[in-house]
């Protein structure tokens, strides 16, 4: 699927919260018009493409007075359908920082849905009050990717879970394992120390991502970029 021409050459491409509609003249909060006016440096007369990230976007010519910017619709709303199957792919949660950094290339590359894992190797786990903390901050970081890149369906990322309860459903990257093939719309990516015995058993499949040891963000991408390629 080739992104629309008026996507791609917007001077900034922004998220409204769902539900809201499209009108033909758009009233912005505060940190849009910021984000436009001062970080964009947007003028007025440019082209600014909004989506409500339920595949529906709309083009807008902008004024901007100040720090003040309005929109008024330059073209009719256009809908985009939502690949089926979702591409998703669940994940242990890497170190440090490097999660928001899988988040957003993740994002970027066209993965649907990030479900974030326990495994039973998992060094890294959340507890539930740090969980709803980290997973506003990964949607905002999903969300700024969205805009980055021109998407137009909200990416989703949700957990932690348990590795156990999901991997029936997945394929999981595991060295030796077979091929990636176009059905494989669902994979899991383990922690540093592999997948358990447990796990394996368990999974719907294993594939092989390449003939190297990966750490989980680089697996991560190189899943999403293989499985993008091949729909």
């Amino acid at each position: 699927m080739n992104i629309d021409d008026a996507l791609r050459r917007s001077s900034a491409h922004i998220l409204i919260e769902s539900g809201h509609a499209l009108a033909d003249d758009l009233v912005l909060d505060s940190d849009t018009e910021h984000h436009l006016a001062r970080v964009l440096r947007l003028s007025s007369g440019e082209d600014v493409t909004v989506t409500d990230g339920a595949g529906r976007w709309r083009s807008y010519r902008s004024t901007v007075t100040g720090s003040a910017v309005s929109l008024s619709a330059a073209s009719d709303i256009h809908g985009v359908a939502r690949r089926e199957p979702l591409l998703e792919i669940a994940t242990a949660i890497p170190k440090g920082d490097r999660v928001e950094w899988l988040v957003q290339k993740a994002t970027e590359i066209g993965v649907d849905r990030i479900c974030l894992l326990h495994a039973e190797r998992s060094v890294v786990r959340w507890k539930a009050d740090r969980s709803t903390k980290q997973l506003v901050r990964l949607q905002k970081i999903a969300d700024e990717a969205l805009r980055q890149c021109r998407r137009t369906w909200r990416v989703e990322v949700v957990g932690p879970i348990d590795a156990s309860s999901v991997l029936a459903e997945f394929a999981v990257a595991e060295p030796g394992g077979r091929p990636l093939s176009t059905i494989d719309r669902r994979l899991a990516i383990g922690p540093e120390g592999g997948w358990s015995d447990g796990e394996l058993a368990v999974a719907a499949a294993r594939v092989q991502l390449t003939p190297h040891v990966l750490r989980t963000e680089t697996a991560v991408v190189a899943a999403a970029t293989l499985a993008v390629h091949l729909a």
